[in-house]
């Protein structure tokens, strides 16, 4: 199903209302952040910016993108400060560099793993002024990268969230696609060059070759440059809805750094659930005792790099038992990385799931007393009693998420031939880690300001 055969929806993506109308309110509301996580209450669980940065914002992040791709990233107040500072700076800017085109992936990925490990060793989540001074520095990434280089290189190959972003796209059930007929009677490639009507990808994605999720942010610059587009015709792209988590399974250009990153997230989300359960002070405890001498720093850290690290071994040992005939171990890592995705993706949905639906009523009454607005919606709430009972709703999604892993191992191994023969080193894998989520998300979980 086309989308953009709906005229009304054709013709706002194609308007000057978008995505302007959406930055401008995206971009309004950093500045509040920024001024109450500076000049506001020191505790997190009472201050607009913690509160609607970690419990409302960034649990809402990842359901946006498994939902509608990467339009996010089409309104991020980072980027719409960046492309103002863009237009209104003299046009001296440099092409990417090879080393950066290269590179980007894994310069994100570990921004990504960096910013996790800061949170768990400094607590981010509860700091207001922390928070302050970590969106303070994205901004000052992004601004200073688009007066460095062409378009939107901070998102595509050096923002912290891009990658995630990307990857988690993927799964979405909305697509952007071109009518390649039309694409290949077009000479201008208006919609990557810009034109009088629009500028081109911000991303430096050719829409006529689109294929993935993983670089297009849904902004309609390719819609509105489209000399073929008319308020009356769809033009020569499509707005497809399509089943979830297809695009996994059949991608043509698989990255050993994205590959990569999957696995990462679902070490990352582990780490970050097991730390706000119950278990997690008693196995810090022991191991501080049995080690005297570390801080609890160097005992997150250590824990962090060999479950990392474990994690990683683990999937190439998979990958190399998995290769076919004629296949390197890095094609076959690359291939099956992206299986592991329904399970990171769905761990981080249960784990904000769990606080969204815990710490949100709460997060929308503190923005509401914050604002001074009058009213009370939620009653008062301890911040610091934990989450009880089994979390059904988290359980679920988890669950989707691995008959969703199986289901892609499957699919990717069958493509290659004997997918029997292939599969079963990934299948025992995501199995193993079926029961630590599972296993995980029975315990009792601590809230997000309070750990």
């Amino acid at each position: 199903m086309d989308l953009l055969r709906l005229a009304p929806l054709r013709q706002f993506l194609r308007s000057r209302w978008y995505p302007t109308s959406f930055q401008v309110l995206t971009v309004g509301f950093l500045g509040l952040l920024l001024a109450f996580a500076f000049l506001g209450p020191d505790r997190g669980g009472r201050n607009l910016a913690t509160v609607v940065t970690w419990t409302l914002w960034w649990p809402l992040l990842p359901i946006s993108l498994v939902l509608l791709g990467r339009a996010w990233c089409a309104i991020c107040p980072l980027a719409a400060i960046a492309s103002v500072a863009q237009r209104l700076a003299p046009p001296v800017r440099q092409r990417v560099p090879p080393l950066v085109r290269r590179n980007g992936i894994w310069v994100m990925a570990f921004a990504f793993a960096g910013l996790t490990w800061i949170d768990r060793v400094s607590g981010i989540t509860s700091a207001p002024r922390t928070t302050g001074i970590v969106l303070s520095l994205l901004l000052v990434g992004a601004v200073g990268a688009s007066l460095a280089f062409q378009r939107r290189v901070w998102c595509r190959y050096l923002c912290p969230l891009g990658a995630l972003s990307g990857l988690y796209a993927m799964a979405a059930p909305l697509a952007l696609r071109p009518r390649r007929a039309e694409c290949h009677q077009c000479a201008g490639k208006d919609c990557y060059n810009g034109s009088a009507r629009a500028s081109g990808c911000p991303l430096l994605e050719f829409p006529g070759n689109l294929d993935s999720n993983r670089n297009c942010n849904l902004c309609a610059q390719c819609l509105k440059a489209c000399p073929a587009g008319t308020p009356a015709a769809p033009g020569a792209m499509e707005l497809r809805l399509r089943m979830p988590g297809t695009e996994l399974a059949s991608l043509r250009h698989p990255l050993v750094g994205e590959a990569a990153l999957a696995l990462l997230m679902v070490a990352l989300v582990y780490i970050q659930t097991v730390d706000m359960t119950a278990a997690w002070p008693q196995y810090m405890k022991w191991l501080l005792e049995s080690s005297p001498a570390m801080g609890y720093a160097l005992a997150f850290t250590g824990t962090l790099a060999l479950t990392l690290l474990a994690t990683l071994g683990t999937y190439a040992a998979a990958a190399r038992l998995a290769r076919g005939p004629g296949e390197s171990t890095s094609q076959s890592f690359a291939a099956y990385g992206y299986a592991y995705l329904p399970i990171a993706l769905a761990g981080h949905l249960g784990h904000n799931l769990s606080h969204l639906l815990y710490e949100g009523p709460r997060a929308v009454q503190t923005t509401l007393d914050e604002l001074r607005i009058p009213l009370a919606l939620v009653p008062p709430m301890d911040e610091g009693a934990a989450m009880t009972g089994i979390n059904w709703p988290a359980l679920l999604v988890v669950s989707l998420g691995i008959a969703g892993a199986v289901l892609t191992v499957w699919r990717v191994a069958g493509s290659r031939g004997q997918p029997l023969r292939r599969a079963w080193p990934h299948l025992a894998l995501v199995g193993l880690w079926s029961l630590v989520y599972l296993t995980v998300f029975l315990l009792p979980m601590n809230p997000r300001h309070s750990h």
